[in-house]
This record gives C-alpha cells, sequence and structure tokens, in this order.
C-alpha cells in the first residue's frame, strides 16, 4: 500500500471515530438536559404551587361577596321583573285559554256527536252532549236527541257563508 491509501484510511478511521464521540456526546448531553428539565419543573412545582394555591383561595374569598351581591340583585331582579311581567302575562294567559276553548268549540261540536253516536247532531251549534245525573242531555229542544234521521232545529257551528253577490 500505499502512502495514500494509508492517509485515506486513517482519515476515514479519523472521520468514524469522531462521528461515534461526537454522537455519544450529543445523546449524554441531550439526556442529561431533559434530567435536568424535569427536576428544574419538580421543583420549580414544588415551590411555586404553595403560592399558586395560596393566590387561588384568596381570589375565590375576595370573589364571595361579589358572588352573594350578583346572586341577591339577581333574586332582586327576577322578583321586579315577576312583578311587572305578571299583570301583563296572566290576563294574556287566560284570554288565550278561553278564545283555544272557543275556536276549540266548533270541533268539540262536530265531533262529540260521532263519538256519541247522535249523528244527526253533527256539525250543529245546538249540539251540548253534556251528562247531567247519569243522563246525557244532546241539545236543549231535544234532550234525548231528535228521533228523525234530520233535525228541523239544525243550524250550522260555523254559521252561513256571506253572499258575494
Amino acid at each position: 500500500m500505499n502512502d495514500f491509501e494509508d492517509w485515506v484510511r486513517e482519515l476515514n478511521a479519523f472521520l468514524s471515530n469522531t462521528a461515534r464521540v461526537t454522537e455519544e456526546w450529543a445523546e449524554h448531553t441531550l439526556h442529561t438536559t431533559v434530567e435536568v428539565a424535569d427536576t428544574f419543573a419538580e421543583e420549580l412545582e414544588k415551590q411555586i404551587r404553595p403560592t399558586l394555591e395560596r393566590w387561588a383561595d384568596e381570589v375565590d374569598q375576595s370573589l364571595e361577596p361579589l358572588e352573594t351581591a350578583l346572586g341577591d340583585e339577581i333574586e332582586r331582579f327576577t322578583d321586579e321583573f315577576i312583578e311587572i311581567v305578571n299583570p301583563v302575562v296572566v290576563p294574556l294567559v287566560g284570554a288565550l285559554e278561553t278564545w283555544v276553548e272557543a275556536m276549540a268549540a266548533p270541533i268539540n261540536s262536530h265531533v262529540d256527536p260521532v263519538v256519541n253516536e247522535h249523528t244527526t247532531c253533527i256539525g250543529c251549534k245546538h249540539y251540548y252532549g253534556q251528562a247531567h245525573g247519569g243522563q246525557m242531555l244532546v241539545c236543549a229542544m231535544y234532550p234525548y236527541g231528535p228521533d228523525a234521521e234530520t233535525c228541523p232545529d239544525w243550524e250550522s257551528v260555523w254559521g252561513q257563508p256571506p253572499n258575494n253577490e
């Protein structure tokens, strides 16, 4: 072998050894850095945790009067709101109930005779269909219902359509 080949072989060995040593050094440095960082974080947590917990307790204690005051204020506002809204809403609800009953009356008058087997009375505005003392009162004119298949006093629940002449 000549000197050049020896020199290349020695350079190659030197570079391989340098790479291995550098890799070991980097791994060791990284491992040590991670251990130091973990230790530092644990120690920092030990030192800071009591202070943070004390601060949190102090903040909670300082907010308690505010929470109480807000709760009282919300309760007062709710009471006042109910006092203002009730006089308006209660009559509206009553009126709505009355309106719904009035709107449902034709439907009840139309449906109940079918259920009660008074088919002649279907849709008649005179239909009553309520039981009193165990007896069914169909209407004032025919308490037990008309005897014929048609009723001479039958009038529509919905009234007459307007004359558009």
